[in-house]
């Protein structure tokens, strides 16, 4: 589950942000992979990703690809989930693997478009897509986007919609092109009409024909979709703070209490709705013709956490081995979720003893001439204060289902606690 915003003003750059939702114990990291580096794990059959561009990308510890990232030409690609009618393959290839070929073989936000294109036709969809849930598969839907043009790109399974995007886009986990597409799989169409997908005396719709309404539903995809979209109304000149503010919003809810997933920044509980669906990562990219400029959080819980300037810096942002990665406090991605896991035991109380502290370094982050590798240094000695500070307060107000899931969710990832 994930949510993902770009804005496409009249005037002005670009800007691509999004929360990566993924299960709670799956580290993510961030890096920056040089062009001719992008092959290294590929999987099996794909096309070699010898790239024109570094990529900078935020990519679970376990996978190759990626689940958003940007590449020094200034093309930001984002992917997620969508659930459809077409069968998805039990071997095949995910939509990270997709978006990160695509970030590293593209110039513009067209050639990305054309190259998912070729992917989402040529290659099936399916395999391993979660961590620990591995039967667990899906189609994606991706967000395209350079310092000119934008894309949303939604697939069932070979088929596909593409529509342009102008001013606030939003997705989440859901098709959203109906009939106002700009490009269309040629056989689409006949393919619903064959399944029985299009109604008599209906017009033909894209999501209307190849979405999986139930699960669809339970996602919160359009609960979602409108806090996003409602965070965003009305912005002219669009600031970093603004996709802050969207990615870290909670809606209605407490976090962590909520049975149905209907807010973008999101923590996970032990109902079967929820148990795959925190957030694990943020970015933020401002796309503009002099090049792009990014801002990660390489943690969880972004309304915990701090979103730091990520420059395109192999070695700030050094490739890790791909392998199931378990608790390494020396990692700022672990560290803060330690934290975060004894901040949701107390959400309301605990999180005030050190927001104050986090605000003000946020606002020191967004200077535009800070020191990206001393504010990511300095965000790891945080985090250690602010552990301390929250285990001061002695309370939890978790349900006793919701601490039980939390203490296995610990054992997974063999997170310390106490």
């Amino acid at each position: 589950m994930c949510d993902t915003v770009v804005v496409v003003p009249e005037q002005g750059p670009v800007w691509f942000a999004k929360n990566s939702n993924r299960e709670p114990s799956e580290a993510q990291f961030v890096e920056c992979h040089e062009a001719n580096a992008n092959a290294e794990g590929i999987p099996e059959g794909l096309p070699e990703a010898h790239g024109h561009a570094r990529i900078l990308m935020s990519r679970p510890a376990w996978m190759w690809g990626c689940e958003m990232g940007v590449n020094e030409h200034g093309v930001a690609i984002g992917n997620e989930s969508v659930f459809t009618k077409v069968r998805v393959s039990k071997c095949g290839y995910s939509g990270m693997d997709f978006q990160r070929v695509a970030l590293a073989t593209s110039r513009t936000a067209d050639d990305a478009l054309e190259q998912l294109i070729e992917l989402t036709e040529n290659f099936p969809q399916g395999g391993r897509m979660l961590h620990r849930h591995r039967s667990f598969r899906y189609h994606s839907s991706f967000t395209v986007a350079d310092a000119v043009t934008a894309w949303v790109f939604e697939t069932a399974g070979e088929y596909w919609a593409a529509k342009r995007i102008q001013g606030v886009a939003t997705i989440s986990n859901a098709l959203s092109i109906e009939d106002d597409f700009d490009r269309i799989h040629e056989r689409a169409y006949r393919f619903a009409k064959d399944q029985g997908w299009v109604r008599p005396g209906e017009g033909f719709g894209f999501a209307r024909a190849f979405s999986n309404r139930t699960i669809t539903r339970l996602s919160g995809a359009k609960v979602r979709r409108a806090c996003t979209a409602r965070s965003l109304s009305g912005i002219v000149d669009a600031m970093p703070r603004h996709f802050i503010r969207a990615l870290t919003d909670h809606g209605e809810e407490t976090p962590g209490r909520s049975w149905k997933y209907e807010a973008p920044c999101a923590h996970a509980s032990w109902l079967p709705t929820m148990t795959a669906a925190q957030t694990t990562s943020s970015m933020i990219a401002r796309l503009d013709k002099s090049g792009p400029t990014v801002w990660a959080t390489g943690t969880s819980s972004p309304c915990l956490s701090v979103f730091k300037p990520a420059p395109f810096s192999p070695l700030l942002f050094a490739p890790r081995p791909i392998a199931d990665a378990r608790f390494d406090d020396r990692e700022i991605w672990w560290a803060h979720e330690r934290l975060h896991r004894e901040v949701l035991a107390d959400y309301q109380r605990r999180r005030v003893t050190f927001a104050e502290d986090r605000e003000r370094f946020q606002s020191a982050c967004l200077e535009p001439r800070v020191d990206p590798e001393q504010v990511w240094r300095e965000h790891r000695a945080h985090v250690d204060d602010w552990l301390a500070r929250t285990r001061e307060i002695q309370t939890t107000r978790l349900p006793l289902l919701t601490r039980l899931y939390w203490s296995r969710q610990s054992k997974v990832g063999a997170v310390p606690t106490g």
